[in-house]
């Protein structure tokens, strides 16, 4: 079954995820530079501060991780939670050749993983996959302080009236998730655990979304 039919399932597929990642890490980053300016502005939006710990979500090959890992220097912490060893052990070679030692790659399924910290800031960067599993979304947020800043980016679909564009975008996407479900609105449940959430900027003709919001309290 071709990638773009398979995504049709209802919900994320983890053996259908690791087996797609594992293909395409080698060559991750080069299919990828078109993000930098969404990087860019996702970090700028986080926001982190000197000493805080930040969890970057799904942080893939760690593409982030130095960024953050200034922002926080070396009183803070930057935790990469990535489930594909393939796509982690490029992370971790790239902590270590750019020198950080504030940095830690928790390999795991985001549902499963264990975080023995308490985050200032969440970090969503394309990880549709994971927006779309209550029990990861939920996981991630028990590890974080209330008020903490969650940031979200990734791809999305627009009305139908661009069909054109949202077929285009299932076709550019086929490979990074494993299900279709939620691209109307994908950080949907996760926003519904933060204050204020909002989008404030679009690209690629609006098919990639950056949004924001702060960490409710869990009696809210």
């Amino acid at each position: 079954m071709t990638p773009i039919l398979g995504n049709l399932r209802d919900t994320p597929d983890r053996d259908a995820a690791l087996a797609s990642y594992a293909r395409l890490a080698p060559g991750y980053d080069a299919s990828c530079g078109w993000l930098e300016r969404l990087r860019f502005e996702a970090q700028e939006l986080l926001g982190a501060r000197e000493g805080e710990t930040v969890i970057d979500v799904a942080c893939g090959t760690g593409a982030m991780l130095p960024a953050l890992a200034r922002a926080v220097g070396q009183r803070g912490r930057v935790i990469g939670i990535e489930q594909c060893p393939e796509m982690a052990a490029l992370a971790r070679e790239r902590a270590g050749r750019e020198g950080f030692d504030n940095i830690r790659i928790l390999v795991a399924p985001v549902e499963e993983v264990e975080v023995e910290a308490t985050a200032d800031a969440l970090l969503f960067f394309y990880t549709h996959d994971v927006l779309q599993s209550t029990r990861a979304v939920e996981r991630v947020l028990a590890c974080a302080r209330p008020r903490a800043r969650v940031v979200a980016a990734g791809a999305r679909l627009l009305s139908w009236w661009a069909a054109p564009v949202n077929l285009w975008k299932l076709w550019r996407t086929r490979h990074f998730l494993s299900t279709y479900r939620g691209l109307r609105d994908p950080a949907a449940h996760l926003a519904l655990h933060c204050e204020g959430w909002r989008i404030v900027a679009t690209h690629a003709l609006g098919t990639s979304y950056l949004a924001c919001g702060t960490l409710l309290p869990p009696d809210s």
